[in-house]
C-alpha cells in the first residue's frame, strides 16, 4: 500500500510542477561549471532586462521586496517560462486576459527561460500566441535572475509582487487564476 501511495505521489508531483526534462530542455541547467560559477558570483539583486521590443526593465530584488521605478505602484508578476514547456503555453492566454483587464494596475513580466534561442522564432511563437505583456532576452541576466530567484530550476515557475513591492507568492507550475486576480483586487482597495 505505501508503495502504491509512493508511486502515485511521484506522478502527481511531475504532472503539477511544471516543465523540467533535460531532454526538452535544450539545456535549461547551466552545466558548465565555470559559467555556473560566475553567475553565482554576479550576488547583485538588481537586474537590467532586455525585451523583445528593445525596452528595458531595471529592477531589484532584495529581501522578499521588489523595487523599480519601472513598475512603480503596479503588481507584478515575474513568471520564468519557455517555448518548449506545454504548461507555459497553457497559461498564456490566462495571463493575456488577466493582463489586459488589469494593465494600468499589473504587469506581466515574461523571463524566457532558454539558451540560444532563435529571435525570429520566439518573435513567431510570440505572435503565434498573442502575447501581450514584455518579454526578456537577455540569456545571461535572465540565467543569473533565475538563479537568484529561489534557484528555479523548473519551468513555468512565477513570483508575484504587490504595489508595494512586497513579495506575494510564489507559483511552481501553472499560476493559480483566481489567486492572482485577488491579489490583484486586494491591491485596488
Amino acid at each position: 500500500m505505501k508503495k502504491l501511495y509512493l508511486f502515485t505521489l511521484v506522478i502527481f508531483a511531475i504532472i503539477f510542477t511544471g516543465c523540467g526534462s533535460e531532454d526538452d530542455a535544450q539545456a535549461v541547467v547551466i552545466k558548465d561549471s565555470k559559467s555556473f560559477k560566475e553567475l553565482k558570483k554576479q550576488g547583485n539583486k538588481t537586474y537590467t532586462l532586455e525585451t523583445t521590443t528593445g525596452e528595458t526593465i531595471k529592477l531589484t530584488v532584495e529581501n522578499d521586496k521588489l523595487t523599480s521605478e519601472d513598475l512603480k505602484n503596479k503588481v507584478v508578476l515575474i513568471n520564468f517560462w519557455a517555448t518548449w514547456c506545454p504548461p507555459c503555453k497553457e497559461e498564456i492566454p490566462m495571463f493575456n486576459r488577466v493582463y489586459e483587464k488589469y494593465k494600468d494596475n499589473f504587469v506581466i513580466i515574461g523571463v524566457l527561460y532558454e539558451k540560444n534561442k532563435d529571435m525570429k522564432a520566439l518573435a513567431d511563437f510570440m505572435r503565434e500566441f498573442n502575447m501581450k505583456f514584455p518579454v526578456t532576452i537577455n540569456e545571461q541576466e535572465n540565467f543569473r535572475m533565475a538563479k537568484n530567484f529561489d534557484d528555479v530550476k523548473r519551468v513555468p515557475e512565477s513570483f508575484l509582487y504587490g504595489k508595494d513591492g512586497k513579495f506575494l507568492e510564489k507559483f511552481v507550475g501553472l499560476v493559480d487564476e483566481q489567486s492572482l486576480i485577488n491579489h490583484i483586487e486586494n491591491s485596488l482597495k
